[in-house]
């Protein structure tokens, strides 16, 4: 049934809720499970237009990295306490604009599956879905399943 099943992870509650999913569909066929944390890239000119000036100016996209690892490890440690195998369980960290980047994490990794939560980290509680979970929705090569 699914091979590859790829579960974008932003630390929301949101997130945990599609990894559950997600896990019980691994448990149920035996996929492979991919755990994608994506962080917004910074160029240098954005870090240098910043108000607050610290005196030793630090490249932001060290820190997103960094914090965004810390989600995708928790998310895999989080996966293997739900008793997925760990020669089935991969986590990533990836710059760039999450719903793009997830689409082509999830063709160039022949995922056959994407489990998301509705709304992440910056979810609006007005709206049914979040952008994210929307546009991947929309623009995904495989089914996707919105938790």
């Amino acid at each position: 049934m699914f091979n590859r099943i790829l579960v974008p992870v932003d630390g929301s509650k949101g997130a945990l809720q599609a990894l559950e999913k997600a896990v019980g569909l691994q448990k149920l066929t035996g996929a492979e499970l991919y755990l994608l944390c994506v962080f917004k890239h910074h160029s240098l000119l954005e870090a240098s237009l910043s108000m607050v000036r610290p005196d030793k100016l630090d490249i932001p996209d060290d820190a997103l990295k960094e914090y965004a690892t810390e989600i995708a490890m928790h998310a895999k440690t989080q996966a293997t306490e739900m008793g997925v195998p760990a020669d089935k369980l991969r986590a990533f960290v990836k710059g760039g604009r999450p719903s793009r980047t997830i689409v082509r994490f999830a063709r160039k990794r022949e995922c056959d599956l994407i489990v998301i939560g509705a709304q992440g980290t910056n979810g609006d509680k007005g709206l049914l879905l979040g952008s994210v979970s929307q546009r991947v929705a929309g623009s995904a090569h495989c089914p996707t399943l919105v938790v």
